[in-house]
């Protein structure tokens, strides 16, 4: 007898008389031998049967039988139930070990996007569906149910890319209209986990590389870069991905959520271009006990009864001042996203008629539509000190613009965005439409807020500003009818939907995640151009219309929801140079000297010790230099234009010990618009407001600048000037001055 017939022979034997022993370790996790059809996560009798049959006849394994792949330690993959593979087996056995023996899988991708059934035993059923993200000049090809070249009977996920970064991934997408499933899996549990997929590598170019991900919606992710060991060029090659390799290599958010996942599989082509095809993708957990493997389709309650606690129909003859609030002007930065358009309450751009809110976009001159030059206007409304609510419905019935460089929105903010500023407030984007990255087919939902685990306050921007986007995309235009748009929020998670159809949804972490423990207040606007509406050309066609049908808020009978009527923003305070006010900060591009301006020169310092600080750790000194000009100064240069609309006073603190004889000197404001002269007071004519040691602070009305000149607006104030500080006498003088606690007030 032959020592591989012995070998058989005694695997026989032993699995006879230990009744379906099952196996153990991570080498297991890939699944049962039995048909794909018929898992049953054990490696019994059966199993060990069909590898007999396979060495025996020297036959290759069908799709089926490995269809959950081979047993040999995944570090060596051959992608063949051979004899190696039975003499392993049998030497389990003969140890008696049983150390992770029960085995879960998922299947995500057999012939094409699996479809998952409901774990409830409910008809229903989650179809995973593919997408991608593509960087703007990358080509991607990706055919989920593409026919494999070596079988004709197999289907096969097909990806080229070419030109730049890009991914494909499955999703639970569309989750069908159970009531009970919510959006995502759930991986955890006490057991070892891995990511088992097929993969044959048609190309690779020298410098690119296969990054695997799972994540729990973008940022907070897993990732694993495959090796060249992985995959062989032309040939399938089995790789399996554990989730400890997921979790030790996060992405740019908080990490891999196991308990929250929403992208199951994602495979990413970086450096370079790439074609490959996939198949046999399925996730698997090997547990001690048979219920400690929890991969899952994540449920929910059963939906909430709402009650409707607010709505504007718009069935009047002009827009409600008791619901709404027109913004107006440029804004900070366009409104923080660069965008084109001014925004007014004139009724061109914003009217009610025939049971809908008219937003219209319009430009004077077409194709000449210019960026922040007047020629285009927009109309954005809020409910801002109107309407606030937590939790609960919101929804809108309405048609969106799709033309190029069109960006509508419906969102929300916190309720206390005028005094803690953005991201700290959060924002809930229930509808955004875009042609930059994307088209008039998508809708994209996206939360923002600040982890001030990953950054300390103010948290303005990266890497504590954080987000959570995901989209929806149909074969049609969203412009060529009326779609209900929707958020459902409570204190657990936040839920988009549109036309009923879920299509995100984000968890409420209350350790870091509070903004969304709190009122928030709504949006309506039609940006152009920006950051995500990228620009109008000679196709945009004028004007462009968001017509809106209602606005509607809904609270849960039983839930734990709050609304207030009538609140008033908090009484603000924005930091521009402070170290005490950094809620919210207002941001300057940069310090002009005088000299640019044909000004003597004047240099500043931003990190100045040379005196005590009002506030803080620092000053900004400021060195008034006699190079022979009638004047000199400095300029904080807040670019595009800054709104300070919303506050009353400019307050700041000023040390003149360095230079004796100083007793007055102008501040100025200025718009984009410019006018002379440009609005400004002098500081002697203001009594500081209190003084300390050699600091003086001093609280000067906005509305001082403002009156001075039509021309001034102050929701696009571009300079703050400090000019000409003057002795007694009116003598221009020079040394050194510091400033401190630079900030906007609401006033007393």
């Amino acid at each position: 007898m032959g020592a591989h017939a012995r070998a058989l022979a005694l695997l026989a034997t032993v699995l006879l008389s230990t009744n379906g022993v099952q196996a153990s370790g991570p080498i297991y996790a890939d699944g049962d031998l039995a048909p794909a059809g018929a898992p049953d996560g054990i490696i019994n009798l059966g199993d060990y049967q069909i590898a007999q049959d396979i060495v025996l006849s020297a036959d290759t394994p069908s799709p089926l039988q490995l269809a959950h792949g081979d047993v040999f330690p995944p570090a060596a993959p051959d992608g063949k139930i051979n004899i190696q593979d039975v003499l392993h087996l049998q030497n389990q056995l003969l140890s008696g070990s049983t150390a992770l023996a029960f085995v879960k899988t998922i299947d995500l991708f057999l012939d094409g996007p699996a479809e998952i059934s409901s774990p409830l035993d409910r008809s229903a059923s989650v179809t995973l569906r593919n997408g991608g993200f593509k960087a703007p000049g990358a080509t991607v090809v990706n055919n989920p149910y593409a026919i494999d070249s070596d079988d004709p009977d197999n289907i096969v996920w097909q990806v080229s890319v070419s030109g730049g970064v890009a991914n494909v991934y499955l999703n639970t997408g569309n989750l069908s209209t159970d009531p009970l499933f919510d959006t995502g899996f759930d991986f955890s549990g006490n057991g070892q986990g891995q990511l088992v997929f097929d993969i044959r590598v048609n190309s690779l170019s020298a410098n690119a590389a296969l990054t695997v991900k799972m994540d729990s919606g973008y940022p907070a992710l897993g990732q694993k870069v495959l090796s060249p060991s992985q995959y062989q060029l032309g040939e399938w090659r089995r790789v399996s991905v554990s989730f400890a390799d997921l979790l030790a290599n996060p992405g740019p958010g908080e990490g891999l959520d196991l308990s929250d996942v929403g992208n199951a599989f994602v495979i990413e082509v970086t450096g370079g271009d790439a074609s490959f095809d996939l198949d046999n993708i399925f996730v698997s957990q090997a547990c001690n006990e048979p219920d400690a493997c929890s991969a899952q389709v994540k449920t929910k309650p059963e939906p909430a009864i709402f009650s409707l606690i607010w709505s504007d129909e718009f069935d009047g003859t002009a827009l409600s001042s008791d619901n709404w609030v027109a913004e107006t002007g440029y804004g900070s930065f366009g409104w923080g996203n660069d965008e084109w358009q001014l925004y007014t309450n004139s009724s061109a751009n914003l009217f009610v008629q025939d049971g809908n809110l008219n937003i219209v976009a319009r430009c004077a001159q077409p194709p000449n539509c210019g960026k922040r030059n007047g020629t285009i206007t927009s109309a954005r409304i809020n409910t801002l000190g109107k309407f606030a609510f937590k939790y609960g419905k919101i929804e809108a019935r309405l048609k969106p613009p799709v033309s190029t460089g069109m960006w509508p929105a419906f969102w929300m903010l916190g309720s206390n965005f005028p005094s803690v500023g953005w991201p700290r407030t959060g924002e809930i984007d229930i509808v955004e439409m875009n042609n930059n990255y994307s088209d008039e087919k998508t809708t994209h939902f996206t939360v923002h807020y600040c982890d001030d685990r990953r950054s300390p306050a103010p948290c303005q921007f990266d890497p504590g500003w954080q987000y959570d986007s995901q989209f929806k995309s149909f074969p049609y235009s969203l412009g060529d009818d009326y779609h209900i748009f929707s958020a459902e929020w409570d204190a657990n998670g936040i839920t988009g939907k549109i036309d009923g159809q879920t299509y995100f949804y984000r968890a409420i972490d209350p350790g870091y995640m509070t903004e969304f423990l709190e009122e928030f207040f709504t949006i309506l606007n039609v940006a152009v151009g920006g950051t995500l509406g990228g620009a109008p050309d000679e196709t945009t066609q004028w004007p462009q219309t968001m017509l809106v049908d209602y606005v509607r808020v809904y609270q849960a009978d039983d839930g734990e929801g709050t609304y207030t009527l009538g609140a008033g923003p908090t009484t603000p305070e924005l930091g521009i140079y402070s170290e005490t006010h950094t809620d919210g900060v207002l941001r300057y591009a940069n310090i002009i000297n005088g000299a640019d301006f044909g000004g003597n020169l004047t240099n500043t310092s931003e990190n100045s010790t040379a005196v005590a600080p009002a506030d803080g750790n620092v000053a900004l000194a400021a060195d008034y230099v006699n190079t022979g000009r009638s004047y000199g100064g400095f300029i904080l240069n807040f670019g595009s234009g800054s709104d300070m609309s919303a506050y009353q006073s400019l307050r700041f603190a000023i040390n003149t010990s360095a230079m004796p004889a100083f007793a007055d000197m102008r501040v100025q404001l200025e718009s984009p618009a410019g006018g002379q002269p440009a609005p400004r007071i002098q500081l002697a004519d203001y009594t500081p407001v209190s003084i300390s040691g050699n600091w003086a602070y001093y609280d000067i009305p906005l509305q001082d600048f403002e009156g001075q000149t039509a021309l001034l607006s102050l929701t696009s104030i571009i300079y703050l000037g400090f000019w000409n500080p003057i002795s007694a006498g009116g003598q221009l003088q020079f040394g050194r001055l510091y400033f401190d606690d630079i900030h906007l007030a609401g006033g007393e």
